[in-house]
């Protein structure tokens, strides 16, 4: 008994449904720019997560940044410490690119001149 009494239905012709007023969409145009952080940041960033690597010997190695690029230089022991050295900078955030300038010693350690 209630089911009945509590719709109410309208309908439109086809002619109302052209009438109704047609709304406009305003066009939203959003721009960011990312904000990098300073190179001295990036820098001391970097010469860290270098230190704190244990089997990274970071001694001979510096490391300089210049609008977020970083190069990297010095000496290191072989191809693998430069693939390390390249792989931990790449992950600071904000450096842009990796210079690599490091050089592997061809010293034999004995010492000798």
């Amino acid at each position: 008994m209630l089911a009945g009494g509590a719709c109410w239905a309208t309908t439109l012709s086809a002619g109302q449904v052209g009438e109704r007023e047609t709304a406009t969409i305003n066009t939203i145009v959003v721009t960011a720019k990312k904000i990098s952080p300073p190179d001295e940041e990036v820098k001391k960033q970097v010469e860290t997560a270098l230190h704190a690597d244990a089997y990274f010997y970071d001694a001979q190695v510096t490391v300089t940044v210049k609008d977020g690029v970083v190069h990297l230089r010095g000496v290191v022991f072989d191809d693998w410490d430069l693939r390390t050295a390249r792989r931990i900078a790449r992950k600071i955030g904000g450096a842009k690119r990796i210079v690599n300038e490091l050089q592997i010693c061809s010293c034999d350690g004995g010492g000798g001149g």
